[in-house]
């Protein structure tokens, strides 16, 4: 029989709500909440307890909490706890070893903790994680009372189950519950739009045909449902399926992110996320057609063809953005075994299985193989089909078609559905309807779409330069660009003849997001993309590029750079079509056996997961963000959610000198480059300067490539 979840699902704003659950009774007792309040650190507890709101920082769990964890992200197997608290604040200039933790058993013996993380809860400033290692010789002891200390002030303390719940000493006298106050409580998004139409029973319809079909085939699986905007819907582990996941892409093991095993929960949600964000009213895409089109060729397998389209966009909605909200904890998926959803032809969400114990790609695609996660997840897409037209393999790009899905409905296995209370594992995440938006519609130069509030209206840039970014030239670049994407043919959608549909980011030279629009239908990952876009032009053309990624510790790829004569001095005006073009295995792109481009590893230490400049930038504050941490992706502030290497942005100038660089993703990658060309207009980087007029190993760089007949 299924169990109920114990543990909150990933997705911070469902973490959020459970850290908020005793508001209400706040509300009704102010006078107890202000004896709880001081310049002391608070640690935030249940409503009716002193029981702290506490996660497991990999899995996120919720307590009894094992001494020590199966998924050793650390240096070693010791479990990793996230507490969260109020007022704590570092200072500028301090880290984590400011905060001191310990905790005390039932026994009166006192074990330190090591602090490892400090920092606010990203969008919620207020309230800070706490990130704490159990002691060596913390065992099964049960209770804990818990507290932490900064600046020799001592905070209240929580009650900890390690090993099992309850025993542990007694509360302090005068211990009351803390849980977060009415005033520094976070408003709700009460945006009455959701991210697609699911509702709680379509989750549970979705859920129970893929844990039948499972069952038919022998197959113990994780199964995970996604809405539009990747919110999890709910998460099943069915009984006996694997906790674990290998990541492996080909590459050597230890390298990138090459062997690192992962819960398989977190691959089965970016599967599923992966198919809803990448989804749209005109087209369909799974996690193979994502496979299919970020390889080193295109079609994969094929020698001498230039890299996938969307060559790098792995890296992208990843839980260390500050962008995309929610994130997808491994970020794009290429590994066979989602569906999206969609219901009367409209996308509205994903469904992602994961339990054959490897996160991949589909390195051979003429085999047409038919894994048992792509035929479970067929079963789950029942009733929830996109229409034919729309399929991936419905979609031709650069003469290819693309990928789909190798299993037909035929294939999939058709039992009858097992009612879902009594399908045999656990809820590890409730479920949900879909979740209000992100978005609120907007128009931009008489173009309809949507913003996210968070960066609109739009604004001008606080530098201190003369020649800068204003709000008007702002609204003026996006509204150029969007009124060119309205009458572009688009590459990835049908019926044919229709007009892309994209999203726009314009930044300054820093890389500060000054606004971003994402027009109607729009597929959601190109929110993140286009914002990774902008910057990484921004950030190459930048005159203290070479010193940043010093600054970062990756000053290898800076001599590689100049032993090919590019200085990353702001001497060049670099798209990111001519980045990406530095950042293949083979250079010029596609072009085998050639050694690999300057910001990329070798072809024979190349992966998708072991790619160079780009995962380098990300690797340790990715892996903190699994762990817990909140943490921006790159220690470098111009890129926070790190760099793109596929067409489809420039940088802007005025008056010659560089302001700051406008993004563009959503449809084919020739579409994105005329897009952002067209925004840059009024802005344009001098031609001198521009990347084509650069010879790199007797090869001319790219800047800017555009599709025949572009306008309809």
């Amino acid at each position: 029989m299924m169990r109920t979840p114990t543990s909150p699902p990933t997705n911070r704003r469902l973490l959020l709500a459970a850290l908020l659950l005793a508001v209400a009774a706040l509300l009704s007792a102010p006078a107890r909440l202000s004896s709880a309040q001081s310049a002391s650190p608070v640690l935030i507890s249940e409503a009716g307890s002193t029981r702290a709101v506490a996660l497991e920082s990999v899995t996120r769990l919720r307590e009894p909490f094992a001494p020590t964890s199966p998924l050793p992200f650390g240096t070693d197997a010791r479990t990793r706890v996230m507490l969260f608290a109020m007022n704590l604040h570092l200072a500028a200039g301090e880290d984590a070893s400011a905060v001191t933790a310990d905790a005390v058993d039932a026994a009166g013996r006192t074990y330190p903790l090591a602090v490892e993380h400090v920092g606010p809860v990203p969008g919620q400033e207020w309230m800070s994680s706490v990130v704490v290692r159990l002691n060596d010789d913390l065992g099964d002891v049960g209770d804990v009372l818990v507290r932490i200390s900064y600046r020799g002030a001592a905070s209240n303390r929580v009650r900890v189950g390690v090993g099992h719940v309850g025993g542990g000493p007694p509360d302090d006298i005068g211990a009351i519950p803390t849980p977060a106050t009415a005033a520094a409580a976070p408003t709700p998004n009460t945006n009455p739009v959701t991210a697609g139409n699911l509702n709680v029973a379509d989750v549970q319809t979705v859920i129970a045909q893929a844990v039948s079909a499972a069952a038919v085939l022998n197959r113990a699986v994780t199964v995970a449902v996604t809405d539009r905007e990747g919110n999890v819907l709910g998460v099943f582990q069915m009984t006996g399926a694997p906790a674990t996941t290998h990541i492996t892409g080909g590459g050597r093991a230890g390298q990138g992110l090459e062997g690192l095993d992962v819960p398989a929960s977190l691959a089965a949600i970016s599967k599923a996320g992966t198919a809803s964000v990448f989804s749209t009213e005109g087209n369909a895409f799974t996690t193979r057609t994502a496979s299919f089109i970020i390889q080193e060729h295109f079609p994969p397998g094929v020698s001498f063809q230039p890299g996938g389209p969307l060559f790098g966009v792995q890296f992208s909605q990843l839980p260390c953005s500050d962008i995309k909200r929610p994130a997808l904890p491994l970020g794009l998926s290429a590994d066979a075994g989602s569906a999206p959803l969609y219901k009367n032809g409209v996308a509205v969400g994903g469904v992602g299985i994961e339990g054959d114990g490897l996160y991949t790609l589909d390195k051979d695609p003429t085999d047409f193989d038919k894994p048992f996660e792509e035929l479970i997840a067929v079963a789950a897409q029942r009733g929830f089909q996109p229409p034919d037209l729309i399929r991936g393999d419905n979609i031709i790009a650069g003469g290819v078609r693309l990928a789909y899905l190798n299993v037909t409905d035929a294939d999939a296995p058709r039992p009858s559905t097992i009612p879902f209370p009594s399908l045999t594992g656990s809820l590890t995440s409730p479920v949900l309807a879909a979740q209000p938006s992100e978005f609120v519609a907007a128009t931009v130069g008489s173009v309809s779409g949507a913003v996210d509030t968070r960066f609109f209206p739009f604004t001008g840039s606080s530098s201190a330069s003369s020649n800068t970014l204003t709000a008007a030239d702002v609204q003026r670049i996006i509204s150029q660009a969007a009124q060119q994407a309205d009458i572009t043919r688009a590459a990835i959608r049908q019926p044919l003849g229709s007009a892309t549909r994209v999203s726009i980011t314009v930044v300054d030279v820093d890389g500060n997001v000054l606004g971003i629009f994402r027009m109607t239908d729009a597929p959601v990952f190109g929110f993140d993309v286009s914002a990774q876009k902008a910057r990484t032009a921004a950030f190459y053309s930048n005159r203290n590029a070479a010193t940043l990624l010093r600054g970062a510790g990756l000053g290898g790829y800076v001599d590689r750079a100049a032993a090919d004569g590019l200085k990353l001095d702001g001497s060049v005006a670099f798209s990111d079509r001519a980045g990406g073009f530095l950042s293949r295995p083979f250079y010029p792109d596609g072009l085998n056996p050639n050694p690999a481009g300057p910001f990329s590893r070798e072809i024979t230490e190349w992966s998708v997961f072991n790619d160079g400049l780009q995962l380098d930038l990300i690797k340790t504050n990715l892996l903190a963000a699994l762990g817990g941490a909140d943490v921006r992706c790159t220690t470098i502030p111009n890129i926070p959610n790190g760099i793109q290497i596929f067409p489809g942005s420039v940088p802007l100038y005025k008056n010659g000198e560089l302001v700051g660089g406008v993004g563009v993703s959503g449809d084919g990658v020739d579409q994105d480059d005329i897009i952002a060309a067209a925004g840059s207009n009024g802005y344009e980087a001098p031609a001198a300067i521009r990347s084509d007029q650069i010879i790199v190993r007797g090869t001319r760089l790219p800047f800017v490539k555009f599709p025949r007949s572009p306008n309809l």
